[in-house]
């Protein structure tokens, strides 16, 4: 008998989505590597993209996203993810999401780049923060869930029988206490999001290493368009100081990217200038730093109408006051940096993986929605719209016949010393990864530096395995060894697709026509 029916590793907006509504089937229990709030999901700032306005429409929305994916979306998975997005947003008021409204009483539609409606449904410039806090009050108070905070997923349990490769439990390491342990499961759920820490500038939070989507690989598990990497184009700008995102929302009420001499040029790029598709921006952004060898460029809200932003986006206008940047009179410095990973764990529109009874769900996912570079404010609106799709299938697993389970491996609770020099080593060695793929597979690539970069990363995984051996069990160890297995799949499927689209630009870039829908490892 499984300890949980179902075990979700993760606990923004898609693991706690799915816990909520699976529970109603069966005993959920969340993991997280940190507390439950420290997720991706709270970094959030713009919204959710929902068509609710009556001169919106579901084809428009369609329409914007495969646009913004260039031509790379699953089509099924955009136009159910669409379909599904108001009862998404009446499922989160349901649960005391407080989104913004106007004096009418209709709720405040924001516009944000690639959208040609307006359609981002927010609460002020921290709705994501909101969500989780709504989300977690309603995990904490249903019976049928439990919360185990400080547990790291270390390594997926899977058999193979004769109809294929199933899961049936995870191996995790208790954070405090230093032990692994096993735990059972009918089905286990990966929500663990992204691994935008495997490059040197991120707006991702520290946990953001990959966990899910490295364990799924090692676990033999299909791995799907990891080139499309996105880069968002504005984060605030400070010289050895922390990545704070920028929201495009802030874009979306006005304000212009401009150079150093406060003179506006994303005009020559796109014909929506400031709101062209974020792969265009950053790269946009970061020529014009490169042509003025300047470190950063600038946001302009100066000729906004007073107190709009602090008004609207107080969350940005204090964290830019906190270090002397008045935003009525001051530019604010930006430069990009990795924001979201477009590609992840293959699943089909179920949340099902190529492994049985594994199912991703959220940024660790690659449903198809997202092509080759994500529409704005679509990434939480799939994780609601998946996780609860993904919750409906699980209940069927209850009601069929499983495969026959084995026993649970012993545990070897293998922990040797860190000591301070090595602990130095590992910390380093993490730097170097970080700067390797910003540098060589990041926002513009080549050919040779990938190549380069596979060749420097076989080397550190090589070492690091050595140091695995002697260490044991330990967070800041694995995190790095799953931080390089994430770099190996960037660089492989960046090498295997020859041709700039999306969030993958190549300076050697073969014509547009051989573009293929699928990059699967």
């Amino acid at each position: 008998m499984p300890d949980f029916e179902f075990v979700v590793l993760g606990s923004g907006i898609a693991g706690l989505t799915f816990a909520l509504q699976a529970a109603a089937h069966g005993r959920v229990l969340v993991l997280c590597k940190a507390h439950l709030s420290e997720t991706n999901t709270a970094y959030a700032q713009g919204g959710i993209a929902a068509v609710l306005d009556p001169t919106d429409s579901f084809e428009q929305h369609v329409q914007d996203t495969l646009e913004a994916g260039a031509g790379l979306c699953d089509e099924a998975a955009v136009r159910y993810m669409v379909q599904e997005a108001p009862a998404a947003i009446q499922w989160l008021q349901g649960i005391a999401v407080g989104f913004d409204e106007v004096e009418s009483g209709d709720m405040a539609l924001g516009l944000e780049g690639g959208h040609s409606r307006h359609r981002i449904v927010h609460v002020k410039d921290h709705t994501g923060r909101s969500i989780q806090q709504a989300l977690e009050a309603a995990v904490r108070r249903h019976p049928n869930i439990s919360v185990q905070e400080h547990q790291m997923g270390i390594e997926l349990l899977a058999e193979t029988s004769n109809t294929g490769t199933f899961c049936y439990g995870v191996q995790v390491l208790d954070l405090h206490t230093q032990e692994a342990r096993s735990i059972r499961a009918q089905a286990v759920v990966l929500a663990t999001g992204g691994s935008g820490q495997v490059y040197q500038y991120t707006t991702n939070p520290g946990i953001a290493t990959g966990d899910g989507l490295a364990m799924a690989a090692r676990a033999g598990a299909e791995i799907q368009n990891m080139e499309f990497f996105q880069f968002h184009p504005t984060a605030l700008y400070q010289p050895n100081g922390e990545v704070f995102l920028i929201s495009e929302a802030l874009r979306g009420a006005g304000a212009e990217l401009v150079l150093p001499d406060g003179s506006r040029f994303m005009h020559h790029y796109h014909s929506l200038g400031s709101l062209a598709p974020r792969d265009i921006v950053a790269r946009a952004v970061l020529t014009e730093m490169q042509r003025h060898q300047n470190p950063c460029l600038y946001l302009d809200v100066r000729h906004l109408p007073a107190g709009k932003v602090r008004e609207n986006f107080p969350f940005i206008y204090h964290k830019c006051a906190t270090i002397g940047i008045y935003v009525e009179n001051d530019l604010i410095p930006i430069v990009p940096a990795a924001h979201y990973q477009c590609g992840g764990v293959r699943t089909d529109l179920h949340g099902q993986t190529s492994i049985g009874r594994l199912y991703a769900i959220g940024e660790v996912a690659c449903t198809g929605v997202h092509g080759a570079n994500r529409l704005a404010s679509n990434s939480l609106l799939e994780g609601v719209v998946f996780a609860k799709r993904a919750a409906v299938h699980v209940a069927g697993l209850t009601q069929r016949q499983s495969e026959a389970v084995p026993d649970l491996p012993t545990e070897q609770n293998y922990l040797g010393v860190l000591w301070p020099g090595m602990r130095a080593e590992i910390v380093q060695t993490r730097a170097k990864v970080q700067a390797l793929l910003w540098q060589q597979a990041g926002i513009v690539r080549s050919v040779k530096g990938l190549m380069q970069c596979q060749a420097k990363i076989d080397a550190l995984q090589r070492k690091v395995k050595g140091i695995a051996c002697m260490t044991g069990l330990h967070q800041e160890v694995q995190e790095l060894q799953n931080l390089l297995t994430v770099a190996e799949l960037i660089t492989k499927a960046a090498l295997a697709r020859r041709e700039s689209v999306g969030g993958h630009f190549l300076t050697e870039a073969l014509p547009d026509e051989r573009y293929s829908l699928d990059n699967i490892v």
